[in-house]
């Protein structure tokens, strides 16, 4: 069984503790954990939209703004995959830095997972021995 976390992690410097000292600090939120990527998505985009009603979208240094806003998606990944993962980097001009991201859970008994992986090296040894002799 699979679920999905969607979580959002802040990335920020504080005053310095001591001199010469630079307190940088990282803040990582869960958002919720769902039962089904499209669900993640709806809640994912909803955080995004949050932020883009607090912050402007970048603006390039040629003027130009940020062509298109960030969101999570099914298909807008590399190559037509999952989109799992939006950062402010040219998107929105922020204070911080941030990192909205779908990890997906794995769910699976113990057992099951024992025994398939003590199989998987079982097997991983039988091909060895036969390229061997």
């Amino acid at each position: 069984m699979e679920k999905y976390l969607v979580t959002i992690e802040f990335r920020y410097t504080e005053v310095p503790k001591s001199e010469n000292y630079s307190e940088h600090k990282s803040k990582t939120i869960t958002v919720g954990v769902f039962d089904d990527f499209d669900n993640a998505c709806l809640e994912g985009n909803k955080l995004l939209e949050n932020l883009e009603d607090k912050f402007p979208l970048y603006v390039f240094p040629n003027g130009r703004g940020a062509a298109k806003k960030e969101r999570f998606s099914k298909n807008g990944g590399c190559f037509g995959s999952k989109k799992t993962l939006v950062t402010n980097l040219a998107y929105l001009k922020t204070p911080f830095e941030f990192y909205a991201k779908i990890e997906t859970l794995k769910i699976d008994d113990i057992e099951n997972t024992i025994n398939s992986v003590v199989e998987s090296i079982k097997k991983h040894r039988e091909h060895k021995l036969s390229e061997i002799g």
